[in-house]
């Protein structure tokens, strides 16, 4: 179980839902380990992403896929929602939005 400093910094990071389209709050939210505990995964702010509760319980179901890339989430919407296959990298963090311009420019 993630302890309150992994999930506010899991929070910063992620703004909410991280499933592109959802506008549930962090607040809302759930933390999901990337590489589930049961397989090895670390409860550690590098494994964890926040999901809504419905896409958190329906993730596989509907067949997004998350990973992680230095530290940023990234996902692959399911053949039905995009048939590219591409990995996006995923945030709502104002932070990361400012470092994505800042590196652009």
């Amino acid at each position: 179980m993630f302890n309150r400093h992994q999930r506010r910094a899991i929070a910063l990071r992620d703004g909410g839902c991280i499933i592109p389209g959802c506008a549930v709050p962090a607040a809302w939210c759930e933390i999901h380990h990337v590489v589930e505990s049961a397989h090895g995964g670390p409860t550690h702010t590098d494994n964890g992403v926040m999901l809504c509760w419905f896409h958190h319980r329906f993730l596989e179901w509907h067949q997004w896929k998350i990973r992680m890339n230095r530290g940023v989430p990234e996902v692959q919407a399911p053949p039905w929602n995009d048939s590219s296959g591409r990995w996006r990298p995923v945030t709502k963090s104002a932070i990361r939005l400012t470092e994505l311009l800042v590196r652009r420019t």
